[in-house]
């Protein structure tokens, strides 16, 4: 067994950490969706950026104010998080009497936090890069001081948020805080707006500031003694900052009860949505009203516009690729969410025949599909004839594809789903 050292605790905890984070995205996203929304959103990313490098910027962008990109990245910079010191509650009773020890786990997580937020900043940089290449006239030097610049400013930034939660509590950390922000986003934005606007020598004297206040912040930091508990509940807050980030957007606030019936404000008349009245009718029918009125309904919009972008923004005949690509996606996962609902509880109350769900297959997928593929005929239309016609014409053809292609999964899908 190898004996144990500063290096192999910091390691074990920061593998500790990492595991944590990869469980959480785990449980808060689904990858099957993520790879649905991902491809779209990589696509229509990807086209634009490209754009940005080599087609000719639109006029509202090659107008854009320095002031714009300088906000831009302060925002940024004061939103990636903080530092992590990867100290625990039980250092108290064993890493305290080492003074060496956490000293040395402390400064390897101050490297780490810091070369995480380099690589954010950096890669926000290359994001922004074709602007202030563009439209600003910035050389690969001017962007480099810009980064040194922002990612001192950040360090600053990251101590100074440690140490005023550590110190200080109640309104006199917020009163502290906005003042010391407000203080380090001027400086930020005055000397980002002179290295912007091609005075790059000025923006030495800030970088130097920034970075002499870094180390007098960090050196402070590791003298403090005596608020261990202060230490730790920062440390929690950081370690769980991703967990509230994620889970706010997933895990609903509870809503007061409300007294009498609720009726839902989609398909709230109950009309009919085939003129069939045979029972499969029915079924389809029924799983499309739960579909559109559950929680799904979010995702399957958030998926559609996405894609309906990619395929205005994506060039021919490429989009012909996108186009398919999109519709067989959607296909797949409006499957997956019609075998949920013949597996779900109350469906097993009702009653119903060995065939159900083979015979409603095919309706319940055209009505699934059906606004979405209108709209990915749309997009698609628009770009190949006049956009009146093209839209005129997406709502026929859109039925049609929606109809083929759920009669489609109703024989071939259906049947390879009974082989397996």
């Amino acid at each position: 067994m190898k004996a144990l050292t500063i290096s192999r605790l910091f390691v074990r905890r920061w593998k500790d950490r990492l595991r944590e984070k990869r469980d959480i995205l785990r449980f808060t996203f689904d990858g099957i969706v993520m790879l649905y929304i991902g491809v779209p959103a990589l696509l229509l990313g990807g086209r634009a950026y490209y754009g940005l490098w080599q087609d000719e910027l639109p006029n509202w962008l090659a107008g854009l104010p320095y002031s714009y990109i300088t906000a831009a990245l302060i925002l940024f910079m004061y939103g990636t998080g903080g530092i992590s010191f990867y100290i625990e509650r039980a250092d108290v009773l064993f890493l305290r009497q080492r003074p060496k020890w956490i000293r040395g786990v402390m400064l390897r997580g101050l490297v780490v936090s810091i070369a995480g937020q380099a690589l954010l900043l950096l890669a926000f940089c290359v994001l922004l890069s074709p602007v202030l290449v563009r439209v600003f006239g910035m050389s690969l030097i001017d962007m480099g001081l810009l980064y040194v610049l922002l990612l001192v400013g950040k360090c600053v930034h990251m101590l100074l948020a440690q140490l005023l939660g550590i110190l200080t509590r109640g309104w006199r950390q917020v009163l502290l805080r906005a003042l010391g922000y407000s203080m380090l986003a001027a400086g930020l934005g005055v000397s980002m707006t002179l290295e912007i606007l091609g005075n790059g020598g000025s923006v030495w004297p800030a970088i130097t500031l920034l970075g002499v206040l870094a180390v007098c912040l960090a050196w402070f930091r590791f003298q403090l003694r005596g608020r261990f508990a202060e230490e730790v509940r920062e440390e929690e807050r950081e370690k769980t900052r991703l967990v509230s980030l994620l889970l706010s957007s997933v895990v609903e606030r509870p809503k007061a009860p409300r007294t009498g019936v609720q009726k839902p404000w989609l398909f709230l008349r109950m009309r009919r949505l085939t003129r069939s009245r045979l029972p499969e009718a029915r079924i389809a029918e029924a799983l499309t009203k739960a579909f559109f009125r559950g929680t799904e309904r979010k995702q399957y919009i958030q998926f559609t516009l996405i894609g309906v972008g990619a395929i205005l923004l994506i060039p021919s005949p490429v989009h012909l690729i996108v186009y398919v690509a999109l519709l067989l996606l959607m296909l797949f996962w409006l499957g997956g969410h019609r075998r949920a609902f013949f597996h779900s509880e109350w469906m097993k109350l009702v009653p119903l025949t060995d065939t159900a769900e083979y015979r409603s297959a095919a309706t319940a997928m055209m009505l699934l599909l059906l606004p979405a593929a209108i709209l990915f005929t749309a997009a698609f239309a628009v770009k190949l004839v006049p956009p009146l016609w093209g839209l005129l014409g997406s709502v026929p053809a859109g039925v049609l594809i929606a109809w083929w292609l759920g009669h489609v999964y109703g024989s071939v899908g259906m049947a390879f789903e009974r082989t397996r």
